[in-house]
């Protein structure tokens, strides 16, 4: 396991203090790469920190420090990432703190403040890693369970300062790995570990929001999947799409079989086909917003989001 001293810039004296109610390797983490002054990144991780405090007094181990701290995003699947854009980077807001045991991830609203979610995996989960990205940094992880992660839009001062970590901690992790062997999750409330896809704590018995609540809202309610998953503004906009295109394609429809007759516009068809054709893509549209809303759901439930 490596030390909480472990050696990382050589031209700095190990300084490990408790700022914030747990210790910090402060030669590390407000330092960039070369062991220089961190700038607007140490600006930024001083603030979070200081605002995780609660967590991460609870879920640190004896003889663990806090080496180093980042914002960054989960990279979201193709169908997430083509079908709601710039959108879908409010969901995966991430911030990453390594420490001389494992890599933790949180869950942070806009402001930086915690969004009860917590997932943990140790260095010696880790099988292999890749740092890459010119302007903006990306963090490949695969772990010895098989699972893999990608986490993006990391500011690239501190990709940089990721490669240099992994390399110094993996090396004295190998022989380390949990029964986990990947990321594993833990109660915002109690801090126990949580078995994947029970949706219950079993220490304190919080009860989280499961994927068949997930299905159920996002089939039943006009963007019911975002609501479910607490993205109240994305539910919003779609409730407002899914409504519009449900009834665009009941006219379609209708004029396709003649019930009604639409508006002439000068140079428009008016063959059934067009409509039909119109009725059919419009429910395509229909059906792919609401498949997504309750994929995005149910990815987001397996992360376990409170129920109150």
């Amino acid at each position: 396991m490596p030390a909480a001293a472990i050696a990382i810039h050589p031209n700095l004296k190990v300084a490990i203090s408790s700022p914030w109610g747990f210790p910090l390797r402060e030669d590390i983490a407000f330092t960039d790469a070369q062991g220089g002054d961190g700038g607007s990144l140490a600006k930024r991780a001083k603030s979070v920190l200081q605002q995780l405090q609660k967590p991460l007094g609870k879920i640190l181990e004896p003889d663990e420090v806090v080496l180093f701290f980042t914002h960054g995003q989960l990279m979201p699947g193709l169908p997430e990432r083509y079908m709601l854009g710039v959108a879908y980077r409010v969901l995966t807001r991430a911030g990453l703190i390594l420490t001389n045991r494992r890599l933790i991830h949180v869950s942070l609203r806009r402001g930086g403040q915690w969004n009860r979610n917590l997932r943990c995996a140790r260095w010696g989960d880790v099988k292999e890693f890749q740092v890459t990205g010119r302007i903006r940094g990306k963090l490949l992880i695969k772990y010895r369970g098989g699972s893999s992660e990608t986490y993006w839009y990391i500011p690239k001062p501190a990709a940089v300062k990721i490669q240099l970590l992994l390399d110094a901690l993996l090396p004295q992790s190998k022989d380390e790995s949990s029964p986990a062997r990947g990321m594993a999750s833990f109660c915002p409330r109690c801090l126990a570990a949580l078995a994947s896809r029970v949706y219950d704590c079993p220490n304190c018995q919080l009860k989280f929001k499961d994927e068949k609540g997930a299905l159920l809202h996002g089939l039943l309610i006009p963007g019911g999947g975002y609501f479910y998953a607490g993205l109240n503004l994305l539910g919003i906009a779609h409730a407002f799409a899914d409504v519009s295109l449900l009834f665009s394609a009941l006219a379609s429809v209708l004029a396709a079989v003649r019930k009604v007759r639409p508006p002439a516009l000068p140079g428009a068809p008016q063959a059934k086909w067009t409509f039909a054709l119109s009725a059919i893509i419009l429910t395509a549209s229909l059906v792919a917003d609401i498949w997504l809303s309750i994929r995005v759901a149910q990815k987001a439930v397996r992360n376990f989001i409170p129920i109150s």
